[in-house]
């Protein structure tokens, strides 16, 4: 796909290096050739054929990998031709978000121009709604964005915990509605496993699509806020060999421990949003990262809007603000979310990992101070002045 950039050459010096391992960021020089990272050092020396970018105090990050999205999947939400993220139907496992991502999408260069060069493009709605995928975001064609056109099966299971704002009665009625539908889950996970070990010669694509996952081939998400939904969804996981992640988690700590022994990882979806309860902290979601690493857990960030996804990096930075390192923060953005979804070679700047990167003013957590200077995906610069609200911006100030 990028043959062209095979040969090509360049030498980034004087960069602030966040490797995104979170390890603390170091100063000097990251030579690229063609797709790849073969050196990063504390000087290299130039050659010639070389292109030289000055970059003394600026900063390098890896690629920013968003999770949890929708993104190419939903263009204007007010116009439901333009909503392709949902399928008819609660167990649709089988639907591919990938066979409806559209590259042509314009919230793409929104999400560029902010450092956003990977996303996992999710399916929604349903009990289980379908397979997400791996894209760059950038391209002429889906194929040719694709890194991974199958990714996680995301499921969607209703709260166990009745609103406290509904009558005694509705409370009872939704508690039973919602046991009901955890109860068809695990009946459908069982059936799918008879079929999967060759229990019925009869063909079912619905079935044949969660194989993998109950191999423990692929990941799962499971989209989840309330302590008791989180226990539910681990229980379910460990029962059928599932490989799984919570999404949201927004009351994890309440069993962090069930979590932290079961290696489950958090996806935290948005800082910036209010406490779970009325009862708890003003700063509860802001503290929420911090308070899950502190117990052992693994944290991701991320948004499930398709077009807000372009703050996600801010998020990090509030994460910063309440206890969180630089580096940690940056870690849930890039290395993190490449290795929960089996991409061995992004989320890293070291020799051998893809040359996907951000070139910074300032350090990218950062609204105030922060400025996207120039974009590699996979040795390929990119143009960041394609931004539509940047282009509104200009026209219009």
């Amino acid at each position: 796909m990028m043959i062209w950039a095979l040969w090509i050459q360049v030498l980034l010096r004087g960069v602030w290096i966040h490797r995104g391992d979170g390890g603390l960021a170091v100063q000097g020089d990251v030579l690229l050739s063609g797709d790849t990272i073969v050196a990063v050092s504390p000087v290299i020396a130039a050659l010639p054929e070389y292109t030289i970018v000055e970059a003394r105090g600026k900063h390098l990050y890896p690629a920013l990998i968003a999770l949890g999205t929708p993104v190419g999947l939903i263009e204007i939400e007010a116009v439901r031709a333009t909503r392709d993220n949902a399928e008819v139907g609660e167990f649709t496992p089988e639907a591919k978000a990938y066979t409806a991502f559209n590259i042509d999408s314009r919230v793409l260069p929104t999400l560029r121009a902010n450092g956003i060069l990977y996303a996992e493009s999710v399916p929604q709605g349903g009990l289980i709604a379908g397979q997400s995928c791996v894209v760059r975001l950038s391209g002429r064609t889906r194929e040719e964005a694709a890194v991974l056109p199958v990714a996680i099966l995301h499921f969607y299971p209703p709260s166990l915990r009745p609103s406290v704002y509904a009558s005694p009665e509705e409370q009872k009625k939704s508690r039973e509605s919602a046991i009901t539908a955890w109860q068809r889950i695990d009946d459908y996970l069982e059936k799918a496993k008879r079929w999967c070990l060759g229990d019925s010669g009869e063909q079912n694509i619905s079935y044949a699509s969660v194989c993998p996952y109950l191999r423990g081939e692929k990941p799962t998400a499971w989209h989840v806020e309330a302590s008791e939904d989180i226990e539910a969804a681990v229980r379910l996981a460990q029962k059928h060999g599932l490989r799984i992640a919570i999404v949201g988690g927004s009351e994890a700590p309440r069993v962090a421990e069930l979590l932290r022994r079961h290696g489950v990882p958090v996806i935290v979806s948005r800082t910036h949003r209010l406490p779970p309860a009325e009862d708890a902290p003003i700063d509860y979601s802001y503290i929420l990262p911090k308070v899950l690493l502190d117990s052992g857990i693994t944290v991701m960030l991320s948004h499930e809007s398709f077009w807000n996804q372009r703050t996600l990096s801010y998020h990090a930075g509030t994460a910063i603000t309440y206890g969180v390192s630089h580096e940690q923060a940056v870690a849930m953005i890039t290395s993190l979310p490449a290795q929960w979804l089996g991409l061995k070679k992004l989320g890293l700047i070291a020799p051998g990992y893809k040359a996907s990167l951000i070139l910074c003013e300032g350090e990218i957590t950062d609204v105030i101070s922060s400025r996207i200077l120039r974009a590699w995906i996979e040795g390929k610069e990119i143009n960041l002045a394609d931004n539509p609200q940047e282009i509104l911006f200009r026209r219009y100030r």
